[in-house]
């Protein structure tokens, strides 16, 4: 792929994506757009720990996790096994093999108030960034250890087992997705959708997700891959040749989920240098209010390379 950057025709038409969701045949949601009515859902981890407790005395592991928590489960965890494939089997492994991260969940909901607490002033927090912002509910979900979040039109989908501990990675995984949603609204389900279906489309998911870390950054004042961002800081020169590279042969493997296996270095860089492109457009800008809603919408991902100056 030859980068021809164009004119910036589109960025300035706002027309208001979430994750592997076919858009085309679902209306806008009906979410508030008052933070004040913001939900943080939690009954699946209620759910989850009256299964933990039954298992103490009850040796069929299976039918308590189905009974107690898969039957039982919100419209988020019913997204969430859409998705995923989470059953009883893969929770069941899951809590043999990482036993020390499950056992602090009953702990984690004992303080469950304080968590909404935090929610409510997030809310609050991100309508002050994005006055606009559309909040759909979030649901705090027990799978299988993959640390998992992700944006839908139900609602956000945040595995707890990995962000029990870390009330900062949660806030910031929230946070994250729930700009998802917010490029989902402004893009336009269509185009968000056919990011997916489209070939060499590697600019525009790294921009996706690094508009979303950008909000992120506004809100709480990191993004949730600072290891990834401070590696990009410390070697800006090579990686941006890499990055230009990779884009030209569309070569996601360093950059994007291909890279969670990975241990040479930091997991999801085209998060942290799709940030870094919003982040020098959005300097650029004269009008920042503006400049947010064009990296929420990214109508035309090379004429946004390239008027961000990142590569100058």
């Amino acid at each position: 792929m030859k980068i021809s950057f164009l004119p910036l025709n589109g960025l300035r038409t706002i027309v208001l994506l979430t994750f592997l969701i076919n858009f085309h045949t679902i209306a806008q949601p009906n979410h508030p757009r008052d933070p004040g009515e913001a939900k943080l859902i939690y009954s699946d981890l209620e759910n989850f720990i009256d299964a933990y407790r039954e298992l103490e005395t009850n040796a069929d592991t299976l039918k308590v996790l189905q009974v107690h928590y898969f039957d039982r489960g919100s419209a988020g965890l019913e997204e969430f096994i859409k998705r995923h494939g989470l059953t009883p089997e893969l929770l069941k492994d899951a809590l043999s093999e990482n036993p020390e991260r499950y056992a602090l969940l009953p702990g984690f909901l004992e303080k469950i108030d304080e968590t909404e607490a935090e929610f409510r002033s997030l809310m609050k927090d991100y309508h002050k960034i994005m006055s606009d912002a559309i909040f759909a509910p979030t649901y705090l979900l027990v799978g299988a250890n993959r640390g998992i979040g992700q944006a839908s039109l139900v609602g956000q989908l945040i595995t707890v087992t990995r962000v029990s501990d870390d009330k900062v990675k949660l806030q910031k995984l929230i946070t994250h997705e729930l700009s998802h949603l917010q490029q989902a609204i402004t893009m336009g389900g269509q185009k968000y959708a056919s990011l997916y279906a489209t070939e060499n489309n590697m600019l525009d998911l790294c921009l996706r997700e690094g508009g979303a870390e950008f909000i992120t950054s506004l809100v709480l004042g990191e993004i949730t891959q600072t290891k990834a961002l401070d590696y990009l800081d410390n070697h800006p020169t090579r990686l941006k040749k890499q990055f230009l590279a990779d884009l030209e042969a569309q070569n996601k493997e360093f950059w994007l989920w291909a890279s969670l296996e990975q241990k040479s270095h930091p997991q999801l860089m085209g998060y942290a240098m799709g940030y870094r492109i919003c982040d020098h457009f959005y300097d650029k800008a004269d009008d920042k209010r503006m400049a947010i809603q064009q990296i929420l919408m990214m109508g035309d991902a090379e004429a946004f390379l390239q008027y961000s100056g990142y590569f100058d």
